[in-house]
């Protein structure tokens, strides 16, 4: 056999093909048995499903309304936005979308789990994470027109569902800060 020659760390090593055949065969085996040790050690299980720990009502008013009225701002300027205004549409459109998922989950207040056990509770949800996604596109893309498009769905989805499960507001005592509030002149 003609031993191979390599290099390591400087030095000049030789090694036959026998050796590396041998030393492939080694490490498979090794693998092979440590993949089997692991699997009869550690089986498998399907995820806990996950508990959010506070109530949908209170994302909706620290998380969700604030994001929402980020998108509808920065449309209701009417006007071109610069790129850190599209930025800022975008950080609060992810937001938006992923919160879709999030209050389809459940959480902790006393109508949480009849909301999200109802269809329509989803389709909302749904349709608010497309809306967002529409505007986190009109973001990428720079474009006003779609922004003002997916304002509008945006709108429809959170009054949709005011309507059908929250038409007294608030509730659970949950409210805006007064600060938030405040900061309403800068856009107009």
């Amino acid at each position: 056999m003609v031993p191979l020659h390599f290099t390591c760390r400087g030095k000049h090593m030789f090694i036959s093909k026998l050796g590396v055949y041998r030393a492939v065969l080694t490490t498979s085996a090794l693998a092979g048995v440590l993949a089997l040790g692991v699997a009869v050690t550690a089986p498998v299980t399907a995820a806990e499903p996950l508990d959010v720990p506070v109530s949908i009502n209170a994302l909706m008013v620290t998380m969700i309304d604030h994001s929402a009225h980020h998108i509808w701002d920065h449309q209701a300027m009417n006007r071109t936005l610069d790129d850190p205004e599209w930025q800022l549409v975008e950080y609060f459109s992810i937001q938006l979308a992923g919160a879709g998922s999030l209050i389809s989950l459940g959480g902790s207040g006393p109508a949480d789990a009849g909301w999200v056990a109802s269809e329509q509770w989803r389709t909302f949800a749904q349709a608010m994470s497309n809306a967002a996604l529409m505007s986190m596109e009109a973001a990428k893309t720079k474009n006003l027109e779609l922004l003002g498009t997916a304002a509008d769905a945006l709108v429809d989805s959170c009054e949709g569902c005011h309507d059908a499960f929250k038409p007294a507001s608030p509730t659970e005592g949950i409210m805006h800060l007064p600060d938030y509030d405040h900061l309403y002149h800068l856009f107009l």
